[in-house]
């Protein structure tokens, strides 16, 4: 339980902690793009978040189940259902303003255009 009380013995006053799942990801250039893909089944993409801060792209969303099922009616419990987030950090070269992102059977798939960050520059000799 990772340090975390069980919901039966939390008192009215506690708070509670909810977890946040890491969400995987992919991440490769193509057709001079950065593209970056992720599972998110479970999810809609009413319930995803793209969010851009600097040089920093965050995914957040939640997973929901296809029904509710008690934790003593488990046989073995893999999946990973709740809130989540991915934080990458995003390079130079990334056009953070030719973003964009889609999402089709329960994968998201965001494309970031490369632009050319190289500056050739010819330096006098005085």
């Amino acid at each position: 339980m990772n340090g975390e009380l069980p919901i039966s013995n939390l008192t009215p006053n506690e708070e509670v902690h909810v977890e946040e799942g890491i969400l995987s990801v992919d991440i490769y250039t193509k057709d001079n793009s950065i593209v970056i893909i992720s599972p998110v089944a479970g999810s809609s993409k009413e319930n995803i978040e793209i969010i851009i801060q600097g040089d920093v792209l965050i995914i957040k969303g939640q997973r929901f189940p296809p029904e509710e099922v008690q934790e003593n009616e488990y046989f073995r419990k893999e999946c990973y259902w709740g809130p989540f987030s991915r934080t990458i950090v995003l390079p130079k070269n990334a056009d953070k303003n030719g973003i964009k992102a889609f999402y089709e059977n329960g994968i998201l798939m965001i494309r970031i255009p490369k632009i050319n960050t190289e500056e050739t520059k010819k330096v006098s000799i005085e």
